[in-house]
């Protein structure tokens, strides 16, 4: 049973502008301080990347220098000569043809071998089922005859 005082606080429904007001006070105070913390961090590993950083060299051409090379101009009907002409890629080092033919001659035997036992077990397999079915024969006929001496008598 409770008594009509009680210590819990109920709810009003007018506060006045105070919790309004304390709403957009930190709302601005998160916003700005993300919105520093974004462009600081920004800064920091967008230029520098941290603490490790490498001011930018700033290029200054001399007068004597040789103005820069031109890129030749291609055309069409030099892509199929200039494709022709290209030599052949080298080889990857450790793997040369002899390899190459070294590994074709295993995987063949290997393959032979697995052929040669596989070809094993089935002689054997079709051998043990023609003797099951001789044995099975056998039996048959001698049941057979047992039956039909046992009627004719």
């Amino acid at each position: 049973m409770r008594p009509h005082f009680s210590y819990s606080h109920g709810f009003h429904s007018w506060h006045g502008p105070r919790r309004a007001v304390w709403f957009l006070i930190g709302a601005g105070v998160a916003s700005f301080w993300h919105h520093h913390r974004e462009a600081h961090h920004h800064h920091t590993h967008e230029r520098y990347f941290g603490h490790c950083f490498r001011p930018p060299v700033h290029y200054r051409p001399t007068d004597n220098a040789p103005p820069p090379h031109e890129p030749t101009q291609w055309r069409s009907r030099d892509i199929p000569a200039t494709i022709n002409n290209l030599p052949p890629a080298p080889m990857p080092w450790g793997y040369p043809e002899a390899h190459k033919d070294r590994q074709w001659e295993e995987e063949k035997q290997k393959m032979h071998a697995i052929g040669r036992q596989a070809e094993e077990v089935m002689t054997k397999l079709s051998e043990d089922a023609l003797d099951s079915i001789m044995s099975s024969m056998e039996v048959l006929k001698a049941v057979s005859v047992c039956f039909y001496s046992f009627s004719s008598d």
